[in-house]
């Protein structure tokens, strides 16, 4: 998972609000609860700093009937909020904290894997496909319908010239993979035009269902999360390789050291709720250490001590490292995280 998208919440430093809270509004009493929860929430933020204009930003945030979804996380300073993002599903544990630095991690664990993507239909009379980012934004432009070729061209110039588009939309978000449902004919003929590359990333579907279709979304999600899972492994498994030679670390102290060095390129975590292990950090994203010495000594005056696995993922953001969350079935390293390094 590449965190640059969350790379402006890092352009401050200092009394941020991190807000979890179940904001469904299933219930017939849902808009009274979500206000009970929001005042216990407040409660908590004002004793511990926040000042009341970022109070009532947030308040209108979570309260907000067009946030309405399972859960919400709202990121907030000085009277703005930074970032808002809806969950799929409850805050695990409603948070509310006054910080340092944005409390992220709760929200990431939660986010479904982003995989850029192809959902693609293809049948003798033309095709659609939609192209979906590393952010899930889905670009319109390359929503493309019926007129190709003209019908009496026959299916087989209709399946390469989907295939055409396919390839450009692939190059244009870096697809990863790729879901093509509809004709079997055409399907199978359009794989056979694109270069081997793309072929070893597709996956054909055994249904003709629209690529803008619920039923299209959801087998690309099944697909792109197993793809995703597979990912970890494979990747965690070339960490196991690099410790022999030196070029990984694990446990919590190497991990933070990488990554204040800049040298970690994918950190490997086993999400843990309940963790509050604590980190000094200073303003700048790669500051961050197990002890404030080390901080003071890199010249960096009155070192701040927040989360932990805040500082961990600010400096995976500002460094342009991946995050990687570890699957149950997958025996954790030392300390619940590694590093695997860029040199």
């Amino acid at each position: 998972m590449k965190l640059g998208f969350l790379r402006p919440l890092y352009e401050d430093y200092g009394d941020y609000v991190s807000v979890y809270l179940d904001a469904s509004r299933a219930a017939e009493d849902a808009v009274h609860a979500i206000e009970l929860r929001w005042r216990s929430a407040r409660e908590r933020l004002a004793a511990d700093g926040a000042d009341q204009a970022t109070l009532e930003t947030v308040a209108s945030a979570v309260t907000d009937p067009a946030n309405a979804a399972p859960g919400i996380a709202v990121f907030a300073r000085h009277g703005t909020v930074a970032m808002r993002a809806r969950l799929r599903v409850a805050p695990r544990h409603e948070i509310a904290r006054f910080a340092a630095l944005p409390h992220v991690l709760p929200m990431l664990a939660q986010r479904p894997p982003r995989v850029p993507h192809l959902r693609v239909t293809a049948s003798p009379a033309g095709g659609e496909i939609l192209a979906v980012t590393a952010t899930g934004r889905i670009i319109d432009e390359w929503r493309i319908h019926g007129g190709w070729p003209p019908p009496d061209a026959g299916w087989d110039a209709c399946a390469r010239e989907i295939a055409t588009h396919v390839t450009a939309a692939a190059t244009e978000v870096d697809a990863e993979q790729i879901v093509i449902a509809g004709d079997p004919r055409v399907s199978s003929t359009v794989l056979g035009y694109l270069k081997p590359a793309l072929r070893e990333i597709a996956v054909a579907l055994p249904t003709e269902v629209p690529a803008d279709s619920a039923a299209m979304a959801k087998a690309a999600e099944d697909i792109t999360t197993t793809y995703s899972k597979r990912t970890v492994v494979s990747r965690f498994g070339t960490w196991h390789s690099r410790m022999a030679d030196g070029t990984a670390v694990a446990g919590l102290a190497g991990t933070i050291a990488a990554l204040a060095d800049g040298r970690a390129a994918e950190v490997f975590l086993a999400d843990d709720p309940s963790s509050n292990t604590a980190a000094w950090t200073g303003p700048g994203g790669t500051e961050l250490a197990l002890a404030s010495q080390t901080l003071t000594a890199r010249g960096i005056d009155a070192p701040v001590r927040d989360r932990a696995d805040a500082a961990i993922a600010r400096a995976i953001a500002c460094t342009d490292a991946e995050l990687f969350f570890l699957p149950d079935d997958v025996e954790p390293p030392a300390g619940g995280i590694a590093a695997t390094l860029r040199y």
